[in-house]
């Protein structure tokens, strides 16, 4: 196994251990008086501290700082075989064009 998922595994285990020994009910004020179990009030905050932290330490895209040309142009079959020094006629050129 990995390293990364053996900390998140353990992590999850301590989590569900420490939800599971904090079932009495609590008094929680919200904008009032709220008895409600341990384990709703830590669970909800729990999930609240990862959405937050997923928000704030989230990857960015980063932009180039400097922006140049990596896509040169490449000389169509016309320019390759078509060109002035090739010593054809206008209408040998028309010809080859049309196919």
């Amino acid at each position: 196994m990995k390293p990364k998922t053996i900390v998140i595994a353990v992590l999850l285990a301590l989590l569900a251990i420490v939800l599971f020994n904090n079932k009495e009910e609590a008094s929680f004020w919200l904008f009032g008086d709220i008895r409600t179990s341990k384990l709703i009030i830590l669970g909800i905050f729990f999930l609240l501290g990862v959405v937050v932290g997923a928000i704030i330490f989230r990857r960015k895209n980063k932009h180039p700082k400097e922006y140049g040309i990596t896509n040169t142009v490449n000389p169509t079959e016309d320019q390759l075989f078509l060109g002035n020094d090739d010593e054809m006629s206008d209408d040998d050129r028309e010809y080859i064009r049309r196919d």
